[in-house]
């Protein structure tokens, strides 16, 4: 019946095994995360995918004589590569959390420290057997065994927990579900975790950290249907839902506003800078939004090729009127921070709303935002025609 068991696990982990490298190669294609990103999901991949391979090489190699170099080999990299997975996953969810490109190098090194001593540790354990020891050919427990899988532990939870804290306190309603994904990713590899320790030969915490990735990486899929590739901002779809499910809950004491944002001689910007200039000026502007945007409860998206859309809720016009004016007084601030090759300004149309019901709702709020935005532009270019500015 034992060796049954063992057979199944066996099975299942080459299985997973699979699955690991599925996910990696769709995620290589993910559009919706930044390079930083990228690289440290992944990276999880390749240290899961590294475990899995690593408990199926030491069934494999066990009551082989033959083989205990090898025996020797895959338990070191097994102590070594479980806080790996746990370091990667932090620094993953830090990029997630922050507007960081990459984590900063004193937190890193912070992070780093217990890999490096785990690893060292691994690795002398051959000799002193402190983490493992193989006997007659087979792995048997060291007195500190339970070390990395407290190492992992520790990284594994600290990412829940602040990433879980990031959702409490995140205002933008799109990204707190997200967060919240984040944060159970632990749940799974912890509790098998500790099982496993429990109980020897219960070697399904790899298993497990697949579930729970494949989880994670749902979630950043379901992301990319939402998200506009380019600027990495919400698309229209998501806007649709926002609204939708906003404007059905709006408090009676306030109004649903929209902002219609228009990057100002976009075609001229395109004519003489081409594809590649016109995409810069794309990404800058929503750059600036998202500047803008962060730490409020406003609602950001791309709706087209130069046009975005802020959706606010504010007491009265007057009130969302004032919010455009500081808008645009903050993204000219922006722009004077960093040189251009050319001046990017923009339009900001504005109509408001007491309720949504439908979609139609929707589409009308935003024609009209639009409509307003024409309106202001020709009268900027009327009285930019007549003083000559």
């Amino acid at each position: 019946m034992e060796s049954m068991e063992r057979a199944l696990l066996y099975a299942m982990t080459n299985f997973s095994g699979i699955i690991i490298i599925i996910i990696m190669l769709y995620s290589r294609r993910n559009t919706s995360l930044k390079t930083s990103e990228k690289v440290y999901f992944n990276n999880t991949l390749i240290t899961i995918g590294v475990l899995l391979f690593i408990s199926s090489m030491l069934w494999f190699c066990e009551c082989s004589a033959e083989l205990d170099i090898i025996n020797n080999l895959m338990a070191v990299c097994y102590s070594a590569t479980l806080p790996l997975i746990g370091m990667f996953y932090v620094f993953y969810c830090e990029c997630r959390m922050s507007d960081e490109r990459e984590v900063p190098r004193t937190k890193k090194t912070i992070f780093l420290l217990p890999v490096i001593f785990n690893a060292f540790v691994s690795l002398i354990s051959i000799f002193n057997g402190i983490y493992f020891d193989i006997v007659d050919s087979k792995y048997v427990r060291g007195p500190l065994y339970s070390i990395p899988f407290v190492v992992m532990f520790a990284y594994l939870i600290y990412a829940s927990v602040t990433t879980y804290l990031t959702a409490k306190k995140q205002v933008n309603l799109t990204k707190k579900p997200e967060f919240l994904f984040l944060a159970s990713f632990s749940i799974l590899p912890v509790i098998s975790g500790v099982i496993q320790m429990i109980f020897y030969g219960a070697e399904f915490m790899a298993i497990s950290m697949v579930i729970s990735i494949l989880i994670v990486y749902n979630e950043i899929q379901n992301r990319l249907i939402s998200i506009d590739p380019l600027t990495i901002t919400n698309n229209k779809w998501q806007l649709n839902r926002y609204l939708e499910r906003v404007g059905k809950s709006l408090s009676p004491q306030m109004m649903l506003f929209v902002m219609f944002i228009d990057i100002d001689n976009y075609k001229s910007i395109l004519r003489t800078y081409g594809r590649e200039g016109g995409n810069e000026a794309i990404v800058e502007a929503a750059t600036r939004l998202k500047k803008i945007c962060s730490g409020t409860h406003d609602f950001l998206c791309r709706i087209g090729t130069d046009r975005f859309v802020i959706v606010a809720q504010r007491p009265s016009e007057p009130d969302a009127d004032n919010t455009r004016t500081e808008i645009s007084r903050k993204f000219e601030e922006l722009g004077k921070q960093d040189f251009k090759a050319y001046e990017i300004t923009v339009s900001i149309g504005l109509a408001g709303a007491e309720a949504i019901e439908s979609m139609d709702d929707v589409d009308a709020l935003i024609a009209e935002a639009e409509k307003d935005m024409r309106k202001i532009r020709s009268v900027a270019k009327r009285f930019a025609d007549r003083f000559g500015n």
